[in-house]
């Protein structure tokens, strides 16, 4: 499974990309938002996201720049069984390496990924969520279509939410 926007390059993991998910997870930026990683745990995480693309056929993908061949980030749609705001379960979720942030990459594999969702896997509704305080995360949401639907206390933190039909408008 691989898609190439202009700059990106969306694929499966490889063993080899283990080292660079934990140095992108060790930036100081990226761990004020979602925590280290340690190698351990990112070899751990790649499994996981390997084991959900085998049991739905879609997941996580590998971010790599489209030039160079390396790794900027994670991004796709990954099922999470105890999102309890809706019956849809699918959620867009991306991490960018930090010095690459303010460039678009985001919006650019996260828009990737959510065509991939509608059109090869046929889903009909994608979520997303972030703190209330990440306003950049927000933005990526607004740009690749997502709208603000409201709030929850989720995993023991506030988190707004948001969603996206197939057809293109918010759900509701």
């Amino acid at each position: 499974m691989r898609i190439e926007t202009d700059r990106l390059v969306l694929r499966r993991w490889s063993k080899a990309d283990v080292e660079g998910l934990a140095q992108l997870y060790a930036h100081p930026s990226v761990v004020a938002w979602l925590g280290p990683l340690t190698r351990e745990e990112a070899a751990s995480k790649l499994t996981r996201d390997e084991r959900h693309w085998d049991v739905h056929g879609f997941g996580r993908f590998a971010v790599a720049d489209i030039v160079t061949g390396g790794l900027v980030g994670r991004v796709g749609v990954m099922r999470q069984p105890d999102w309890p705001e809706t019956p849809e379960k699918d959620e867009v979720g991306w991490t960018i390496a930090a010095g690459r942030w303010g460039e678009g990459l985001a919006t650019e594999a996260a828009a990737a990924a959510i065509a991939d969702a509608f059109g090869r896997v046929g889903l009909q509704r994608i979520i997303s969520w972030t703190t209330p305080d990440n306003r950049a995360s927000l933005r990526v949401m607004e740009k690749c279509g997502l709208r603000l639907r409201g709030t929850t206390a989720w995993k023991g933190r506030d988190h707004l939410w948001c969603d996206v039909r197939a057809t293109g408008r918010a759900a509701g």
